[in-house]
């Protein structure tokens, strides 16, 4: 590493801005945590210390991510000469970079007007002049420059009075996250995974989150920190852009989508309590708290509508379109092996989304039904599984059944074929969906960049329905007595010809739009003694009726059935080892609330489980639970007791074999 030019300023322009030429090189090689090493006499440091350094041109501020963006390497920190320097090429329009630290959860009250009106300002600066890049970074910087929290220790600072000084030295840097000391070594002991865990999902249940808390307390994923290894698992997640086959029309000739106040103010409050928040840190609380701000609300939500209309116009510029349409990257390590990604787009552009979400899914409503069944159809995965079964229990003796699965199937579809579906079938949307998919959108995952360039993507409300939009006419063409569509689970049942001509047409068809059938997850279901000759289905894993299992229910009792409730109770069983480590109340809360009814409800409505051994191993571990949670040892009349509603003097923990009878 080559060291970096020093900028040289006469004694005087030293004295006026209290800083020396340290504080003024632009390169990030003098630099800890993005701030300048301290430097100085030792009785009397320089005032840059610790901050950002200053541009050589004077006054220009040049932020952290200014300076990775400005880095020859972009956000990789793999060397040239290593294979992954080439995934993590920095997009050629990548600007800016997320900041690292945290950003408060919730908006002081007597904060919040004063942030309403300055980011209404923000936005309606946007919308004035949206092709000016700085509106843009702006925005972006928000959330890191007013709603970082204070620094611990030292002198206190009133949050409120604070984040009114922010907004009054706006634009400024975002935080940047300190060393603790100044960046000197301490003794700081990590926590264990046990605390780390109570303290996540304590934190989910401040939020009201009590979704997340569940799966924190019931997965037996890792997480998978960024490394090269781990970049090249999702790299192949994210494959490169197809070859158009042809050409998208016009933009300019589509009239686009145009929302209402009262829409956006739905959209916002229909996110659910505790919702992430993107790359810039802005969480749809930061949202829900200035839109029902009393003083500002009406302000800011008729600026929040112009940016929501300008957005779904298409008017996001090509500067800005990497990182508006990007979003921030983790990812999980699976049990069974192989890597999850998690994406979280910004929420502004989620915001978008689930406006034109609302409008798309009640128009193609009926455009799906009864085929796809997974948009716009409540209970639409009870009557999947419903109506597979009772096609199995009147099959003729030479009908069959078959569950088709593809390889990665949402990051795989052809975006020029979904726009192309678009502007087929709702055409008010192709403005807002060309802008968004038209080209390469920038996942940050760490320290490196991952370019989403093929399918919806994951994150974005509205992919969803563009997946199944795009892939219904290929639905509709098939010959199968039953079609049922599940998002990218696709099940067919009828003669071993019809079927058999139907997948041939799939797989010839899915390959056309970027989708890859894996035979090797693909099951067939046929009746005892029925012979299957032709190749493609020979080709299938048969299973029994008792082993079919169909969106995460079996459809008949067996082993499937068996497995299922077993794995139920594994789950429940871990959770109350998990549960010991969070307050009681807050574990007595996940109990009643979500590991009984709920965590079950599904396999309950969609499988028969009528005296099925493994609902009475359930009630004992519910009963095990509450003990231990309460500290006491339940009678069977207390425990009986403990499973009526509360309004009837009880702890809400349903017994499963009550709430199968019932």
């Amino acid at each position: 590493m080559s060291h970096s030019r020093w900028w040289p300023l006469s004694q005087d322009a030293n004295k006026a801005s209290g800083v020396c030429s340290v504080c003024r090189a632009t390169r990030q090689l003098h630099l800890k945590d993005g701030t300048v090493h301290k430097h100085g006499p030792r009785d009397r440091p320089c005032a840059g210390s610790h901050k950002p350094p200053l541009g050589a041109g004077g006054d220009h501020t040049v932020t952290a991510s200014t300076a990775a963006a400005n880095s020859s390497v972009g956000r990789s920190a793999v060397p040239p000469s290593d294979p992954a320097s080439a995934i993590t090429s920095v997009h050629p329009q990548l600007k800016w970079s997320p900041t690292e630290g945290q950003v408060i959860k919730h908006i002081p009250k007597s904060a919040r007007p004063l942030c309403a009106s300055h980011l209404a300002g923000v936005l309606r600066a946007i919308v004035a002049k949206p092709h000016d890049y700085c509106n843009w970074l702006s925005l972006f910087n928000w959330s890191a420059s007013i709603l970082h929290p204070p620094k611990r220790g030292g002198k206190r600072h009133n949050l409120t009075n604070s984040i009114k000084k922010r907004i009054s030295d706006f634009p400024g840097q975002p935080a940047v996250v300190r060393s603790p000391r100044n960046g000197e070594p301490t003794s700081y002991q990590a926590p264990s995974a046990d605390k780390l865990l109570a303290q996540a999902v304590a934190s989910k249940l401040e939020d009201g989150n009590l979704r997340a808390a569940i799966r924190l307390l019931c997965s037996e994923d890792t997480p998978a920190p960024p490394s090269v290894e781990n970049l090249r698992k999702l790299q192949e997640k994210h494959p490169q852009a197809s070859q158009a086959g042809g050409s998208l029309p016009d933009p300019a000739q589509f009239t686009p989508l145009s929302v209402e106040e009262s829409d956006v103010r739905k959209a916002v409050l229909s996110f659910p309590a505790g919702s992430s928040g993107g790359p810039d840190g802005m969480r749809p609380q930061h949202l829900k708290d200035m839109l029902l701000c009393r003083e500002s609300g009406s302000d800011f939500l008729t600026a929040l509508t112009a940016v929501v209309n300008m957005t779904l116009a298409g008017h996001c510029p090509a500067d800005a379109a990497p990182t508006f349409f990007g979003g921030r990257l983790m990812a999980l390590n699976k049990k069974s092996g192989g890597i999850r990604p998690i994406a979280v787009g910004f929420t502004l552009r989620r915001l978008v989304s689930k406006c034109a979400n609302t409008h798309a899914a009640a128009y193609l409503a009926t455009y799906f039904k009864p085929i796809q069944l997974g948009v716009k159809v409540p209970g639409g995965c009870e009557a999947a599984v419903h109506s597979a079964r009772r096609f199995l229990e009147s099959m003729p003796p030479d009908n069959i059944l078959v569950k088709l699965d593809f390889s990665n199937a949402f990051n795989s579809l052809h975006r020029f074929d979904m726009l192309q579906c678009v502007a087929d079938r709702i055409p008010q949307l192709f403005t807002y969906c060309y802008s968004a998919y038209s080209a390469a959108s920038v996942l940050f995952y760490g320290q490196y960049n991952i370019l989403s360039q093929e399918g919806p993507q994951q994150g974005d409300p509205l992919g969803p329905l563009l997946f199944c939009n795009t892939i219904h006419p290929l639905l509709a063409s098939l010959s199968s007595v039953l079609k049922l569509g599940y998002m990218d689970d696709v099940t067919l049942g009828g003669p071993q010809e019809t079927v058999a001509k139907d997948i041939k047409l799939i797989m010839n068809a899915s390959q056309d739009i970027g989708l890859n059938l894996n035979t090797a997850k693909c099951e067939l279901v046929c009746n005892p003694g029925c012979q299957i000759t032709d190749p493609i289905l020979s080709g299938l894993r048969q299973v029994s009726a008792a082993e079919t299992e169909l969106l995460g229910a079996p459809l008949f009792p067996g082993t499937a059935l068996d497995l299922a409730w077993s794995k139920r109770c594994d789950q429940l069983a871990r959770a109350v080892d998990r549960l010991a480590l969070i307050n009681a109340q807050d574990a007595l809360i996940l109990l009643r609330a979500s590991f009984s009814a709920p965590r079950v409800q599904h396999l309950l409505r969609c499988s028969p489980s009528v005296n099925n051994s493994s609902l009475q191993i359930f009630d004992d571990l519910l009963r095990s639970a509450v003990s231990r949670i309460t500290n006491s040892a339940l009678s069977d009349t207390q425990w009986l007791q403990a499973s009526l509603p509360i309004k009837q003097g009880g702890l809400g923990v349903r017994l499963r074999s009550q709430f199968q009878l019932s």
